[in-house]
């Protein structure tokens, strides 16, 4: 039976959570949609594109998930959010979703708020949040990437002022701040935060894992009686709950080794893997860019011409990355911009599940966090696990049997996840 469960707003993040738990020893799967959780695992959880969603289809997807955790007995419910935190009023609202956490748990009292990640650069100081990028930490909103983010640009780093605005109550977030790890005041101040009247949530300052160790401590050691303790935050959190109930020396990742030619498909705006993508096909990579005529429309011609495109580059024995755009300033980013997430998803998901099917690939990589799980929905998968530790927020997986990508090794990773040679790594071709 499951200790931990989670429901994560979009599948790489999800895919972290596995890693995480996976890395200190513990079995762990994520299903998409509504397919029955597995019972044989220590996390269990779901998965599905809420970041990019918003309305009456956020709300929709949120609560049938949270409706399926909250059948299980879980010592702790994680609701998984990006380690950026990025998410706005409308679109992949984390105050919504904490307002659909308290909907479902209605007994449970102000949640904490911890999206802190130190060990993938992602910190939390005095409420304002900070993220690395090529070496540098940044503060949230002066971050090069996050600060332009094509869907929800994060223009403020002080996270009680993000989820006062998210939340519209007209009350702002307390906090529990780096001092009270320092002074032996932490656990009062949890107490005291969790029994806060009329709060919604309050945040939690963290920017290194004993700091995550004391909140995952916090976690486990409360006794509600009515339900599992309750966290928004990002595999930080899983990585601690992983290290308070296993006694095993975490698992590190080897060389990989491809069973044949790679495809990779990315949708992701993010100069990150921009950089990725370019290394890749500076090392011989078979450069396929997505038409801007088919950003703004199907096409079946144009998606006929692509697939073709991919078939002969395969069948010739050489890696494929396909992409929608490299990076912001790429052309087609600006003539196709705003694009629905589902429908790019669906787009590049189909083309990695035919290329699969027709026995072309078994080494396929998904880049974009706002449109991998509906790549993944085109693939037909329903459940996922973990094959092999990879890079930090970027494990190995595999799917379930039914899927078009069943017998496949997939690799799902986040805009801003990975180094610059990811992509080559993960074809074995620089096993550094």
């Amino acid at each position: 039976m499951p200790a931990f469960g989670f429901v994560a707003d979009d599948l790489t993040g999800a895919a972290d959570v596995l890693a995480q738990a996976h890395r200190y020893g513990l079995e762990a799967a994520l299903v998409i949609g509504d397919a029955p959780l597995p019972m044989d695992t220590d996390v269990v959880g779901f998965a599905g594109p809420a970041r990019s969603l918003a309305g009456a289809a956020f709300d929709n997807l949120v609560t049938r998930d949270l409706a399926g955790i909250a059948a299980l007995n879980l010592d702790v419910l994680l609701y998984k959010v990006c380690s950026t935190f990025d998410s706005s009023t409308t679109v992949g609202s984390i105050g919504r979703g904490i307002q659909l956490l308290h909907e479902q748990f209605p007994l449970h009292g102000p949640i904490p708020v911890v999206p802190a990640q130190p060990a993938f650069g992602r910190y939390t100081a005095f409420s304002n949040h900070y993220a690395t990028h090529a070496g540098k930490v940044y503060r949230l909103d002066r971050h090069p990437v996050m600060s332009r983010h094509p869907s929800t640009p994060m223009a403020e780093a002080d996270l009680r002022q993000v989820l006062a605005e998210q939340l519209g109550d007209g009350q702002t977030p307390g906090a529990i701040h780096l001092p009270a790890y320092e002074d032996g005041t932490f656990k009062d101040a949890w107490a005291d935060r969790r029994r806060e009247p009329g709060a919604q949530a309050f945040v939690v300052d963290a920017v290194d894992e004993h700091h995550m160790d004391a909140v995952a401590e916090a976690l486990t050691r409360e006794e509600h009686g009515h339900g599992p303790s309750i966290v928004v935050g990002s595999g930080g959190i899983m990585a601690a709950l992983a290290r308070s109930i296993s006694d095993q020396t975490p698992r590190i990742s080897g060389p990989q080794k491809p069973s044949g030619p790679v495809l990779a498909v990315s949708a992701s705006a993010s100069s990150t893997t921009a950089e990725q993508i370019t290394d890749a096909i500076s090392h011989g990579w078979e450069d396929v860019p997505v038409p801007a005529e088919l950003l703004q429309g199907d096409d079946a011609a144009l998606v006929a011409a692509l697939d073709a495109r991919v078939s002969t580059a395969l069948n010739a024995g050489r890696n494929v990355v396909v992409h929608t755009t490299r990076g912001a300033t790429d052309p087609r980013y600006g003539a196709s911009t705003p694009v629905e997430a589902g429908y790019i998803g669906s787009l590049i998901g189909g083309i990695a599940s035919r290329a699969a099917t027709a026995g072309l690939t078994r080494d396929i990589a998904v880049c974009g966090g706002d449109t991998s799980s509906h790549a993944l929905i085109a693939m037909g998968v329903q459940q996922l696990r973990v094959a092999d530790q990879f890079v930090t927020a970027g494990p190995i997986l595999h799917a379930d049997a039914a899927s078009a990508v069943g017998n496949c090794r997939l690799l799902l990773k986040g805009g801003q996840v990975g180094p610059t040679d990811i992509l080559r790594r993960f074809a074995g071709q620089n096993p550094s």
